[in-house]
């Protein structure tokens, strides 16, 4: 784990324990691990410093697949191809779904926001409702105190 309490991801060579999760950096292709719960997070690549996204755990029944290797440079052969185009089409389709995810997880964040500004809208009319009631019944009892302080006043003599 970094000192700021995100996990980093280590070189697939290290000890890959049974809840680690094994996944390849989408910008350089390096083998990555990282401990389960970080599934989700960002993390940043050794090798090329790319922020990558870790993939969710795959259920403990199952491997996780093993990605088809890449056929070398100009290489022509008609084997290796269709399992790649596979293999890329699998990890696009986890890349959606897991962003259509997110994507209604920011959603519902969105709306409890919204409701929460709407709450503390009406909140603050509410507030400026009483606090101008509180000045009007303010000013009513220092009127009230101020008739009852003051001396009675003489009456006035008779005009001539």
């Amino acid at each position: 784990m970094s000192k700021t309490g995100n996990p980093d991801a280590r070189p697939a060579g290290s000890v890959i324990g049974p809840r680690d999760i094994l996944f390849e950096c989408p910008s350089c292709g390096k083998s990555l691990v990282v401990e389960d719960r970080a599934a989700g997070m960002v993390v940043p690549c050794p090798r090329c410093n790319a922020h990558v996204i870790v993939p969710p755990a795959k259920p403990a029944g199952k491997p996780a697949p093993a990605p088809a290797p890449a056929p070398p440079a100009g290489s022509a052969a008609p084997g290796p191809l269709p399992d790649r185009l596979a293999a890329l089409l699998h990890q696009l389709k986890e890349m959606q779904a897991q962003r259509t995810e997110i994507s209604n997880r920011v959603t519902a964040r969105l709306n409890e926001v919204t409701r929460d500004l709407v709450t503390l809208s009406r909140l603050e009319a509410a507030q400026q409702q009483l606090v101008a009631e509180w000045a009007q019944v303010v000013a009513v009892l220092d009127a009230q105190l101020r008739a009852a302080s003051s001396p009675p006043r003489p009456p006035a003599p008779p005009a001539a």
